[in-house]
């Protein structure tokens, strides 16, 4: 039987560090991503709040999509990149059997 998984455990090693550069090119990405998003969905904010104080309720829709977009956005990358490490663990644990 361990003369059968042989081939598979070393494809699962070359998978492995394939998907370990892509988790380390991802959490990278959310990192820069985060701190050009975070000060640009603050911005974001204080246009709504603005916004609302004025009554100008169109100019409110449209920011706040864009505030939400921002944030599915940021969710999408990390939901992304926790999808990769439990690939990663997965795949260590088929190595370790």
């Amino acid at each position: 039987m361990k003369l059968i998984k042989l081939p598979f455990k070393l494809i699962a090693y070359i998978l492995i560090a394939i998907v370990y550069v892509l988790t380390l090119i991802v959490k990278v990405l959310v990192n820069l991503s985060t701190y050009v998003l975070g000060p640009f969905m603050l911005v974001l904010i204080g246009c709504c709040i603005f916004v609302i104080i004025k009554g100008f309720w169109s100019q409110l829709l449209i920011l706040g999509t864009l505030l939400i977009l921002c944030v599915l956005s940021l969710f999408g990358a990390v939901w992304i990149l926790i999808f990769l490490e439990s690939a990663n663990d997965n795949l260590k644990g088929f190595v370790r059997s």
